[in-house]
């Protein structure tokens, strides 16, 4: 079974070893996290999680990152890509002060269970203090000690696991056992379409190095009623010149005809397919495309390249995931 069929339909279980990990703590900690990316750090309290950005100096994306708030320090998490980027604007405050930012990689595992049937497994493995952890929250729990924090990438249950790399596959043994017959384990081959299903962005995929954080879409990562923080004063010329606006496409055909391809309505070139792929769910290509803003609508039908396959903007996400019918049910 695949990586996609596994997460959609049953649970996976995902070793992202390769995802980027930063440790920020010290007495300026928060200050030095507020004055870099987009949110409102100072707001947050222990136990809370964000999905953020840091802005470029020039009203671009250096990095898309989710922040843990724990007891003494905050966690930082990123697609590997981003850590770079994440580590440059971070050192480039914290001269002078008390902070100090330390790569994680190999200290700390990163784990994450998803999928419609991972939270009956979570139960299992770590008790029914799973249940309490809400969205874009995280909790430490014992036996062994491990974060678990919801933040989601894919539209489903998402539990993410932090701990010692000492204890790594003790946690995974539990989760294995937890799981009984089922073969969970599995891969990021998938993570790529079932983000773009869910319109959840990719930095280093989705925004080109020229895209404004209002182009594509990311303005509700940045709390504007701060008054100073890394690229804030781009960020307001930006917001006047929104030229193109990121949409959610599906399309007829095939991914290497749709990707990185025009956009036309009527022969008129409107813009570009940035990343498209295949999804099983609903039987089409899914694309983030960047069109001139005044089209930027769901319903808006149009062609893609040479081969003028037909395709439409739609809301996000693309489908409701199982998790989430489950949980109106």
């Amino acid at each position: 079974m695949s990586s996609y069929k596994t997460i959609r339909d049953h649970a996976g279980l995902v070793d992202l070893k390769n995802w980027t990990r930063f440790e920020i703590f010290g007495l300026d900690a928060a200050e030095v996290l507020d004055e870099t990316v987009g949110c409102n750090v100072l707001d947050l309290f222990e136990g809370r999680a964000v999905n953020t950005l840091i802005p470029s100096l020039t009203g671009g994306v250096d990095a898309i990152v989710w922040i843990i708030t724990l007891e003494h320090s905050f966690l930082m998490i990123s697609e590997p890509e981003d850590r770079n980027a994440i580590k440059n604007a971070l050192e480039s405050s914290i001269a002078g002060r008390d902070v100090t930012v330390k790569d994680v990689q190999e200290e700390k595992f990163a784990l994450v269970l998803t999928g419609p049937e991972a939270e009956g497994i979570a139960e299992q493995a770590f008790g029914d203090d799973i249940y309490s952890i809400a969205f874009s929250n995280a909790l430490m729990i014992s036996s062994p000690t491990v974060i678990a924090a919801r933040i989601g990438f894919f539209g489903e249950y998402e539990l993410h696991l932090f701990g010692d790399i000492s204890d790594k596959e003790r946690v995974i043994k539990q989760i294995k056992r937890a799981a009984g017959e089922q073969n969970l384990v599995t891969d990021q081959a998938a993570f790529a379409v079932m983000m773009t299903e869910m319109r959840v962005m990719s930095r280093h995929r989705d925004v080109p190095v020229s895209t404004s954080v209002f182009e594509a879409g990311l303005h509700w990562m940045v709390d504007f009623r701060k008054e100073k923080f890394r690229g804030s004063d781009a960020l307001q010329i930006c917001k006047g010149t929104v030229k193109n606006k990121c949409v959610l496409m599906l399309a007829e055909g095939f991914v290497a005809d749709i990707a990185e391809q025009k956009v036309f309505i009527d022969g008129v070139e409107i813009g570009f397919v940035q990343s498209a792929y295949w999804s099983d769910s609903i039987e089409k290509v899914v694309a983030l495309a960047y069109i001139n803003s005044e089209f930027g609508l769901p319903g808006l039908t149009c062609m893609i390249g040479v081969e003028n396959i037909n395709a439409e903007t739609i809301s996000a996400p693309a489908f409701l995931s199982k998790s989430v019918i489950n949980s109106l049910n």
